[in-house]
């Protein structure tokens, strides 16, 4: 799924030495590291927004850019201007195709899917509603209806955990077991909560001291005091 080359990631100064590392179809893994690593940066370089310093990294084969129409990318910070009255439906059907131009034609066969994602990550029940009087983590859980309704074969998670209490972080865990039990999809997420969401990953990829590493060993991951694992 994913290859990179001797990647070097940064912005304007490198921010890691030079690194190799794969990551194969439907694998699930965390994203580990201090603050400032390039945890974020990785996400961004994958996605083509921005070039590594030295290095390459393809992503199926391709090109990070090219085929972006087969990731979905929630961000750490996301600011939406919508309508008052818009709800959390209304906000996922409109980013279905959304890099075709015009209005998305609504099918059946599209509507049966955003029920059946609504319903599997347990947002049924507000999706009609304003979407800016929901809460946090029911935001979080339309963000990833909206993530998955064009049928990515993989999903980028960047701190979604964050400022939701303890129960929305169990509901939200619960939703991504939910998808990966009846979908194959790759996740790579990041996470100052990892000890949540640790038993449910494959695998971390650590950012190091300017090294980064593929690793699965308890010992290497608990030695970094971000991961609380």
């Amino acid at each position: 799924m994913i290859e990179c080359n001797e990647l070097v990631l940064g912005y304007h100064k490198a921010l890691t030495q030079p690194f190799n590392l794969e990551v194969k179809d439907n694998q699930w893994l965390g994203i580990i590291g201090e603050n400032g690593s390039g945890k974020s940066t990785f996400l961004k370089t994958l996605l083509g927004i921005m070039a590594p310093i030295t290095g390459q990294v393809k992503v199926w084969g391709s090109k990070a850019g090219i085929p972006n129409q087969l990731i979905s990318y929630i961000p750490q910070e996301r600011e939406i201007n919508l309508m008052d009255n818009m709800s959390g439906l209304t906000l996922i059907n409109s980013s279905y195709n959304g890099w075709h131009y015009g209005v998305p034609y609504l099918n059946p066969k599209l509507q049966r899917r955003t029920l059946e994602l609504l319903n599997l990550v347990g947002a049924s029940e507000y999706m009609l509603q304003p979407f800016n009087t929901l809460s946090g983590g029911q935001k979080k859980h339309i963000y990833l209806v909206q993530a998955l309704i064009n049928q990515p074969k993989l999903l980028l998670l960047d701190e979604p955990l964050a400022d939701l209490d303890p129960k929305a972080k169990q509901n939200f865990i619960q939703a991504l077991q939910e998808i990966r039990q009846q979908q194959e999809i790759g996740l790579l997420i990041i996470s100052h909560d990892m000890h949540e969401i640790a038993s449910h990953l494959d695998a971390f990829i650590h950012f190091k001291e300017a090294t980064v590493h593929y690793c699965c060993e308890m010992p290497c991951i608990k030695g970094d005091t971000y991961v609380g694992v």
